[in-house]
């Protein structure tokens, strides 16, 4: 037993205890919190560290050696688990958990198993450990012993983790820059503790040269990951997601410091930055990004939308700022485009209106003198050969086009106010305007519809006329008003010749027409159904004839 008297006994005792004590508390506190990225690997570090650090002190007090060997076998499996637990740590730091397969974890914990079953088993083989006995080391009795072939090897591999794991967090240092400099910092000073405590033991650094300072060094680089996992919270979803989704997006992110430098560059914002940019300021790699006047910024042939993103730690501390600049080439080609067809569209429409002033009062005019004298004269003579007939026939049908060409100007604008309108009562206002000599009509049904009220009749009055022209003056008009889901349907049909197949999709385009008229009518009715955005279709009715259906007419409430 060693001398509890003696002053060194006593502050290794205390430095034992007090880590014990520490490290066990952490990781009670720690393993209550382990769903954290990491925080089950941090709780398992600080108990094991915390239970080497209490039997390493019961070792220096034991009565004998047999209560000395309990101590150091029950010491040993909690040896061999710290630098798996820390390369796991490790892993999860650094966002690789996709390295840390079922398969891996066995792989890495395997040497570690074999290892403690041999050190238990040392006194039949000596491969672990050998020359086991008590040792008096000037106040301190201890138990002493040399590495075995296979004791050697596994230190090895403890300090070939231990360094793995420190590139790892290197690594992680290099690729984030300034956003985690701090995180990576502590992490690093924290591994210096066990790395240094384990080589001043083995190479007998001190005045006693079987004294192990490890356990509390465990303890301390415990403390160390147990800040920076709890307090710091740097393992969370960011330091996968930088490497998973940062990295593979096409929009460039750029990352910089409190200072205004930059710090960081996905690969999308080194394609489009100087190779040397990290490291500059903002004013030198990226001045229209510092003024932040200029939107969308253009870089080359594209243009990017710039959202900019404050970078806190926990405690608020401003640590720079996240640009992250979204590609908007092809809207901003779109919205170029749309406002030049936006504006050819408008140039257009003047045009028409113009067309349609000319029409209205430059040709009107002198028509309608001509056919009030063409009149005059066929009351005055006779017309034999029947020219002044023809001409007067020509002026009516000249009077229907510029009629028709008035209407399709503004037939196809936007309907905007709408009526409350009964299409019973549109139907037979607009059939009782007409001339339908022995033409017959029939409603069938009635609705109260949203529509543009003088439009509407005009469409009408185009089917009627339609009717009229093409299937006779004896033809007999149907109309049918019928609900369709939220909708109602006007359908306008005759017993006439009706329409070929063939050229049914064709009859409302401009300027065709299959019986010698203007070809404008049809046309109108379906700009003026476009622009209520109602759909026209043409189909042949039961009677043989054509069939026209307005479809989508919105139903009036009430």
């Amino acid at each position: 037993m060693s001398d509890l008297g003696a002053l060194p006994v006593q502050a290794y005792l205390t430095a034992c205890l007090l880590a014990g004590g520490i490290g066990l508390w952490l990781g009670r506190v720690a393993w209550r919190e382990r769903d954290e990225p990491g925080g089950l690997e941090v709780a398992l570090y600080l108990l094991c560290g915390g239970g080497v650090s209490l039997l390493y002190a019961l070792r220096v007090v034991a009565p004998g050696e047999t209560a000395m060997r309990v101590a150091l076998n029950l010491a040993t499996p909690l040896l061999g688990a710290l630098p798996v637990l820390w390369i796991l740590f490790a892993l999860a730091f650094t966002g690789h958990d996709r390295w840390r397969t079922e398969n891996r974890i066995v792989a890495l914990a395997t040497p570690a198993f074999a290892w403690v079953l041999l050190a238990w088993s040392s006194g039949t083989h000596g491969l672990a450990r050998r020359s086991i006995a008590p040792v008096v080391d000037g106040p301190f009795t201890l138990l002493g012993y040399g590495l075995g072939p296979v004791g050697g090897a596994f230190v090895l591999l403890a300090y070939g983790l231990c360094i793995a794991g420190a590139l790892l967090v290197v690594d992680l240092y290099e690729r984030t820059g300034n956003r985690y400099r701090l995180q990576t910092f502590v992490v690093l000073l924290g591994t210096l503790f066990p790395f240094l405590a384990g080589v001043a033991t083995f190479v007998d650094v001190g005045s006693y040269a079987h004294l192990s300072w490890l356990p509390t060094a465990f303890v301390i680089h415990g403390v160390f990951l147990y800040g920076t996992v709890f307090w710091l919270g740097t393992l969370d979803a960011a330091v996968v997601a930088r490497d998973t989704a940062v990295e593979v997006m096409q929009d460039p992110v750029i990352v910089s410091g409190s200072d205004g430098r930059i710090r960081d560059l996905n690969p999308a914002a080194e394609a489009i930055l100087p190779p040397e940019a990290v490291g500059l300021s903002l004013s030198e790699a990226f001045p229209r990004l510092e003024d932040g006047d200029e939107h969308p910024v253009t870089v080359g042939d594209r243009q990017f939308d710039i959202q900019e993103d404050p970078i806190t730690d926990p405690r608020g501390t401003d640590r720079g700022h996240v640009f992250l600049l979204r590609d908007v080439t092809e809207r901003e080609r779109r919205q170029t485009e749309l406002e030049r067809r936006e504006a050819e569209l408008e140039r257009q429409n003047e045009r028409l209106e113009e067309f349609a002033g000319v029409v209205s009062h430059d040709l009107r005019n002198p028509l309608a003198a001509a056919s009030a004298a063409v009149e005059l004269a066929r009351q005055r003579a006779d017309d034999p050969d029947g020219a002044l007939e023809r001409a007067a026939n020509a002026h009516e049908r000249m009077d229907d086009m510029i009629e028709g060409l008035l209407a399709l100007a503004t037939a196809g604008e936007t309907v905007d106010d709408l009526d409350r309108v009964s299409l019973d009562a549109t139907v037979r206002r607009v059939w009782s305007r007409l001339e339908t000599a022995d033409a017959t009509l029939t409603v069938e049904g009635d609705a109260t519809a949203l529509a543009d009220r003088d439009r509407l009749e005009q469409l009408v009055s185009n089917l009627f006329r339609n009717a009229i022209e093409h299937a006779g003056e004896d033809v007999a008009v149907t109309v049918s008003v019928a609900a369709r889901g939220d909708g109602v349907a006007l359908a306008v049909e005759d017993d006439g010749p009706g329409i070929p197949s063939e050229a049914r999709e064709r009859v409302t385009e401009r300027g065709v027409s299959l019986g010698g008229g203007t070809g404008l009518g049809l046309a109108i009715v379906g700009d003026i159904a476009e622009a209520h955005g109602w759909t026209l279709s043409v189909a042949e009715s039961d009677a043989g004839g054509a069939r026209f259906v307005i479809d989508g007419v919105e139903a009036a409430d009430g």
